[in-house]
């Protein structure tokens, strides 16, 4: 072989060499695992299912190791957690390899106002409340503390947003996804809050249609007789609509705001320790028989709720705040009557406690609700509604609709405007609640127009309604959020204490890690199916407190590993001592070079 030949093989091999070696990017090398964690998982949903397993996979992209995942039912996952025998084998949740956890995938719903109590803050660590992240953070309590004291909304919501910016830092729960509800709606269908329809506090007086009527399918039977038994979905749909309450969520921005009364007025102790409510009822406030709402209808309708014999579903929560019937005061009888409720408490969501649906306790003729108990006792409870003793007067209502008809054998409520509602008519002329079997009928008849309104309990997908020109699917915000719990004392992710940089900041740069390797789009697009948002803090974005002004956490696998490498991991792999990479990329610009060289000689 001659000289220029053997040159031009040793230039090709070492070219070769070079870019063999050349440094690729995270996703295509092997990396070193800093430590392993194992993994907590309920088996009660399969879409939870999937995005566990998706993080299983996600983790060691990191440099974070799956020892073992155990996916289980709530029974072994309680006393890993919230339910841990503290004070046993350890006086706090230890390890999943010592009896505790590491990660738990657990989703938390809320209500429409954020009430984060018993969950983050110090003294529900657990047992004692279900704080069983162990996060305990004074600056975090000292502002939940003023945000559950403050009567001022706007100053109320500002603390709530520096609460979720503590937690958006901090990361005790690393929030994945926001899940959507999927309505279906003729496109003809307007005035609607998704929010509020979702949750059962929607203000059907302002929706409307082309022939201002409105059926409204739902997937079960209607069961639930009137507003004290009440516990479904779906009765409470016919029923927010037909009771009047003291106080109602606005139909836009979903805050509270008076319905049959003309003022709320939160009165606080000097110690902000307990709270009183004065409430001034609206005079022209009428059932829908015409008979004028009294302060004595109120605080009957509140002592049935409170009285054992009648079964209220809402007994224990009234109890919570009213010791006893003495609670609810008179202060001026009558239309337009003053009342005064005494908590026992500071409870700064006291809104809630005003939005029980009314009855009429005395009219004389023997239909009042005090009367038919007289008559009858508390068995009238139990009466369909235009059946047995009470007749259709446990559902006559102050509310913007009155009910036509109930049919409990197909389950079919029918209503129509009441005509002495004290706020802004109903635009509908006829509202309807209907039982549609499955979910291809239900969108057959959105189809065909019979029904107006679809329910998300269906569990329809957007390609149901692709196609049809006059449906449309609607995505609704969840007042839920679905969450990485992670364990604060745990040594790697809690308390950093055998990171390479020992200490609570390693701890919190790897939660962010982990944070910045979750793929929150593709669990909404792929898994979820459209049907969610990328989760931002443990909060979700359906609450009026939310704060809008934070952004997801990237998916960034680049960003994580330099977060990991914070916390003192070294999670590349070392590079060849002998050249290293700058050595390496010269040497493969030198035989590109030369190879060039050497076939210019060859011309």
């Amino acid at each position: 072989m001659n000289k220029k030949a053997l040159l031009g093989i040793s230039l090709v091999v070492l070219f070769s060499l070079s870019v063999f070696f050349s440094p690729v990017t995270a996703q295509e090398q092997e990396l070193n695992i800093a430590f392993n964690l194992n993994l907590l998982s309920p088996n009660t949903s399969p879409a939870r299912n999937q995005w566990s397993l998706l993080m299983e996979q996600q983790l060691p992209k990191i440099g974070v190791g799956v020892t073992f995942h155990e996916s289980t039912g709530w029974g072994n996952i309680a006393p890993r957690t919230w339910s841990y025998p503290v004070g046993v084998d350890y006086d706090y949740i230890p390890t999943y390899a010592e009896g505790g956890f590491d990660i738990l995938f657990v989703g938390w719903s809320w209500d429409l106002d954020w009430d984060p109590t018993g969950l983050y803050d110090i003294p529900s660590t657990s047992p004692a409340g279900d704080n069983f992240y162990q996060y305990a953070n004074p600056t975090y309590d000292s502002i939940l503390n003023s945000y559950l004291t403050e009567l001022d909304t706007p100053t109320r919501i500002q603390y709530a947003y520096q609460l979720q910016d503590i937690l958006y830092e901090d990361l005790p729960a690393i929030c994945l996804v926001y899940p959507r509800s999927l309505f279906g709606f003729r496109s003809t269908v307007s005035g609607v809050n998704g929010i509020l329809i979702a949750s059962s506090n929607h203000r059907a007086e302002y929706w409307d249609n082309d022939d201002h009527i409105i059926r409204y399918g739902i997937p079960a039977d209607l069961r639930e007789t009137n507003i004290f038994v009440a516990e479904s979905y779906y009765d409470y749909q016919w029923m927010v609509a037909t009771y009047g309450a003291m106080t109602m969520r606005n139909k836009d921005t979903s805050a509270w705001e008076t319905q049959m009364a003309n003022s709320t007025t939160l009165v606080p102790n000097a110690a902000n320790t307990l709270l009183n409510i004065s409430v001034v009822l609206d005079p022209d406030a009428r059932f829908s028989d015409g008979e004028y709402l009294t302060a004595e209808d109120v605080k009957y309708t509140y002592e049935l709720h409170m009285t054992p014999a009648v079964g209220s579903s809402s007994y224990s929560y009234l109890n919570t705040w009213f010791t006893s019937n003495d609670s609810i005061e008179i202060v001026t009888p009558g239309i337009g009557g003053e009342l005064n409720f005494v908590l026992d408490g500071f409870y700064v969501f006291a809104d809630l406690l005003l939005s029980f649906g009314l009855i009429d306790m005395y009219v004389g003729d023997g239909t009042g609700v005090s009367e038919l108990i007289s008559s009858y006792g508390y068995s009238i409870f139990n009466d369909m509604p235009g059946t047995g003793n009470a007749g259709w007067n446990l559902v006559k209502g102050s509310g913007p609709f009155m009910m036509q008809s109930y049919d409990s054998v197909a389950s079919v409520v029918t209503m129509v405007p009441n005509p002495y509602y004290s706020g802004d008519a109903a635009l509908l002329t006829e509202l309807y609640l209907t039982f549609v079997a499955g979910k291809d009928s239900a969108v057959s008849k959105l189809i065909a127009g019979t029904l107006d309104i679809m329910d998300a309990q269906y569990f329809p997908v957007l390609s149901d309604f692709e196609g049809q020109a006059e449906i449309e699917g609607v995505l609704i915000k969840d007042p839920s959020h679905q969450e990485m719990g992670m364990n604060l004392k745990h040594p790697q992710i809690g308390t950093g204490e055998l990171c390479p940089i020992p200490g609570v900041d390693s701890a919190r740069y790897i939660r962010k890690a982990i944070s910045h390797a979750v793929p929150r789009q593709t669990i909404v697009n792929e898994i979820l199916e459209g049907l969610g948002a990328p989760g931002i803090t443990a909060t979700p974005d359906s609450v009026v407190e939310f704060n809008d002004e934070l952004e997801p956490y990237a998916y960034d696998l680049e960003k994580a590993i330099e977060y990991m490498e914070l916390a003192g991991y070294e999670i590349y792999p070392p590079t060849p001592t002998e050249t290293g990479i700058a050595g390496l990329v010269f040497l493969s610009f030198l035989g590109l070079a030369s190879i060039l060289a050497f076939r210019r000689f060859r011309k």
